[in-house]
């Protein structure tokens, strides 16, 4: 019995660590991009569908925020009213970032404006994309995963 709970305890503090690594490497791909001018739209630990999530202007919320930014865009550019001007207000306060927390907590990512990974040529003409942003800009929000990683083991090491 003692046996099977030492397993238990050593397999949840490595998938803790590899969760650890994890945030820290994305977390260097969020900074970048936000030192860089770029607009993040997520960054989320986990893949799959949002457990819940967070966005300023709007708070958290029980799954992903993005339908209610999707219905609240709609009201927005619908006939004038009291609706529509609630809903622009809610919109001129609500961050473009949505953080989350998704099912499947091995993995994560930030997804910006103007990057998709399985589509390489979808692209975006808005001047806080992705694509945007000079070459140099992109190397470090690229590479700002593996230096914090890095530096997370140096720090740990230390």
């Amino acid at each position: 019995m003692l046996a099977n709970l030492t397993t238990i305890v050593n397999l949840l503090l490595v998938l803790t660590g590899f969760g650890l690594v994890i945030v820290i490497h994305e977390l260097g791909h969020f900074l970048a991009a936000r030192w860089a001018g770029v607009r993040v739209l997520a960054c989320a630990v986990g893949f799959g569908p949002a457990l819940f999530s967070w966005r300023k202007g709007l708070g958290f919320r029980r799954g992903s925020t993005e339908p209610e930014i999707h219905r609240l865009r709609e009201i927005a550019t619908g006939p004038e009213g009291e609706d529509r001007d609630r809903a622009r207000a809610t919109l001129s306060q609500a961050s473009p970032t949505e953080y989350r927390f998704n099912v499947f907590p091995f993995g994560g990512y930030v997804k910006m404006l103007g990057q998709d990974d399985a589509n390489p040529g979808a692209t975006s003409d808005a001047a806080d994309s992705y694509t945007a942003a000079p070459v140099p800009k992109r190397m470090v929000i690229i590479s700002a995963g593996v230096v914090m990683n890095v530096l997370l083991a140096a720090g740990l090491f230390i």
